[in-house]
């Protein structure tokens, strides 16, 4: 596989899993957040799944990026040694990445609030709203960037792989007993 191809081959699955991940994460934690206001329980998932693909894309695609450089990087000598080097790595590399992303994007939105002092006193004032908004998506991001670098690793080190040891054997043509009958 070329450089280009493994990329690919790992930037569009990340992308996909972060879409699908916010979206039904997201809904999910839609519905855990809607359940104590009851009258609104019914928009609790549209929103979450809403805000969940809002934020599930751009976090694949850049867990996408990452984990291609990682994969490329890796890959870059031959065959990867050490499949379970490679795939820590690549578990290690989203997740920083999306602790990174979620962590920047909440500053930067508590900082136009009132200056760098007081994303901190924000952060205390409502700390109630501080968990639900910022520390509850964080671990629910984290933990699915985790399991989707997990599981794009494994197909990427699947399709490394012999592929005799994946394909059926083929049928021959030279089957000397076919077409001998009652002879």
């Amino acid at each position: 596989m070329s450089m280009h191809e493994t990329f690919w081959f790992v930037f569009w699955r990340m992308s996909l899993w972060g879409l699908g991940l916010g979206l039904g994460l997201g809904a999910a934690y839609g519905t855990l957040v809607g359940i104590p206001f009851y009258p609104f329980t019914i928009f609790g998932p549209p929103l979450g799944a809403m805000y969940g693909s809002i934020a599930g894309l751009p976090l694949g695609l850049l867990e996408g990026v990452v984990l291609g450089a990682v994969t490329v990087l890796l890959h870059r000598g031959g065959a990867i040694r050490d499949p379970k080097r490679y795939r820590r790595a690549a578990e290690l590399a989203c997740v920083m990445a999306c602790m990174l992303a979620v962590a920047l994007f909440w500053v930067g939105a508590f900082w136009g609030i009132d200056g760098p002092a007081s994303t901190l006193a924000v952060i205390i004032r409502d700390l109630l709203e501080a968990f639900i908004l910022v520390a509850g998506p964080l671990l629910i991001a984290t933990g699915a960037s985790w399991w989707a670098a997990r599981r794009v690793a494994v197909r990427y080190m699947d399709e490394l792989r012999e592929p005799a040891k994946r394909d059926p054997p083929q049928a021959t043509s030279d089957n000397s007993t076919v077409g001998e009958r009652g002879t």
